[in-house]
């Protein structure tokens, strides 16, 4: 195990609790918000009333506009942010024992990913309730604001691939019939079996736009043009310009996604908990 595993404190067992409590409801969080961006990308492929191509900040700030909305959004952005933060030290930490190599890193990397990109979602939300506004930005903005830094392109283009290569790497998992290694598939089986099927659903509609989002954003720091890069909403917008009817599908499939992380905050095995006992 390398130096800096080896610094980062144990977490004491007194805490796992409290752990698991926020990771499994950032797992529900992230279930709610895909829901919503799938049910309504499915309604506007159906040609039904109340549709509407959204990504998360406007699945945000549908939720803000219902009833108990500012307590809804406290109870996203804290769980998510501990989704996040707690992805993060398991990276860093190596809970799953990637490894310190290469393809060790790469794993760990991805994970680091995943959590940074979910843990800005967290903060907008909480920057809705606190300070009343959200960011408003989309992928060009978020691009043109990264390459204003010295090798902010060159940074893009890794956050891209990162982004696209998680993409492939869970389209690869669900095609093989696999799972993700932090849902106890055993226990799954046993007691609902179709949580599983729904996931492989779930997983390929939202790999699908990961691969594609993060193509875009290495392509536009490539070419240093920021309105290259497409965020979720410009995706599935893409998707609708093709067929209507494959938008629908693409929007049941991540509404598909959001029940099985529903499902998963249920089924989550979170390793810093089986690390302290």
């Amino acid at each position: 195990m390398n130096s800096l595993t080896e610094s980062l404190p144990r977490v004491p067992a007194a805490a796992t609790p409290w752990i698991e409590r926020v990771v499994r409801a950032g797992f529900f969080a992230k279930g709610l918000i895909y829901i919503l961006i799938g049910a309504l990308a499915a309604r506007v492929g159906l040609g039904l009333q109340g549709g509407r191509i959204t990504d998360a900040s406007g699945a945000l700030r549908t939720f803000l506009q219902q009833p108990f909305g500012t307590l809804m959004l406290w109870l996203i952005g804290i769980g998510i942010i501990g989704y996040a933060a707690y992805y993060i030290f398991e990276a860093l930490a190596d809970l799953k024992r990637h490894g310190g190599g290469a393809r060790g890193w790469l794993q760990r990397s991805l994970t680091i990913v995943k959590a940074v990109v979910y843990g800005t979602i967290g903060v907008e939300a909480l920057s809705m309730v606190t300070a009343g506004r959200s960011t408003e930005k989309d992928a060009e903005d978020n691009a043109r604001m990264l390459m204003q830094y010295p090798l902010g392109e060159s940074l893009l283009v890794l956050i891209g691939a990162g982004v696209a290569i998680y993409g492939i790497s869970q389209l690869m998992m669900a095609w093989r019939g696999g799972t993700d290694d932090d849902i106890d598939a055993a226990r799954v089986r046993q007691e609902a079996p179709w949580i599983l099927t729904l996931g492989r659903v779930g997983v390929t509609a939202r790999s699908v736009v990961l691969v594609l989002m993060g193509a875009t954003l290495a392509w536009s720091g490539v070419r240093e043009r920021p309105a290259d890069a497409d965020g979720y909403s410009d995706v599935l917008s893409a998707v609708a310009s093709i067929n209507p009817w494959l938008l629908a599908a693409m929007g049941a499939g991540l509404a598909a996604f959001g029940v099985y992380q529903l499902c998963h905050a249920r089924y989550a095995r979170i390793e810093a908990a089986k690390a302290a006992r």
